[in-house]
């Protein structure tokens, strides 16, 4: 388990590439600071309170939808006027802190929905919390997951950017809507939580201490 030490500023606001703004999964209110950054390179050893290779679930579809929505009354008001899907944003990400909220979220008809499910049922949310975290990723790429810290009010996530194998049929300009499900060994309260950092690099994951870098699954 890593430990709780308060990530450096530095580390979670640096932007390598674009600033982007923080916002809640579709139909899902939210708030605070956000950053994104990129490495152009294979990525560096993982911060010492980094979880490598969490527990989670991946699921993508091409068809630029939302793949996971929230269903609570609180949650579905903010959608829009009429509970209108809102415009797909680069990154989104949200909080699953109840066996309440997990009941709340609902799927797209795609690869993967009935591992999700089952992973939400096996969470224990008396000792355990699944971040929700969505991002665009071009069509010919696969994102890995390679690490993530938090503390009690900011979260970080670190990616491998992989191309798919050749027989996948893809455009180099399209992208894809991939969101992840992470499993955290700790309860944190979604009021709480203010910074979110995320970051991706060419390149395979690295485990601690010079490890050998983790295979990716570029499916």
């Amino acid at each position: 388990m890593p430990s709780r030490q308060q990530p450096t500023r530095r580390r979670l606001l640096a932007a390598a590439g674009s600033l982007l703004g923080a916002t809640a999964l579709a139909g899902c209110g939210g708030s605070g600071s956000a950053s994104g950054s990129s490495r152009v390179a294979p990525g560096s050893d993982p911060p010492e309170d980094a979880l490598v290779d969490p527990p989670h679930v991946s699921l993508r579809n091409g068809d630029r939808e939302p793949i996971v929505r929230s269903e609570t009354p609180s949650e579905t008001e903010s959608a829009g006027d009429g509970g209108e899907t809102p415009e797909i944003d680069s990154w989104t990400h949200h909080i699953v802190a109840s066996d309440e909220a997990a009941a709340a979220l609902t799927f797209a008809d795609v690869d993967g929905v009935d591992e999700a499910r089952a992973f939400l049922d096996e969470t224990d949310f008396g000792s355990e919390t699944v971040y929700v975290e969505r991002h665009l990723v071009g069509e010919c790429y696969h994102h890995r997951l390679c690490w993530v810290r938090w503390t009690d009010s900011e979260i970080e996530t670190d990616y491998a950017r992989v191309l798919r194998d050749a027989d996948v049929a893809c455009e180099a300009d399209a992208r894809d809507v991939v969101t992840n499900l992470i499993r955290l060994p700790a309860t944190l309260e979604p009021g709480q939580i203010t910074s979110y950092g995320s970051g991706s690099g060419g390149g395979r994951c690295r485990r601690p201490e010079g490890g050998e870098p983790t295979e990716v699954d570029a499916s």
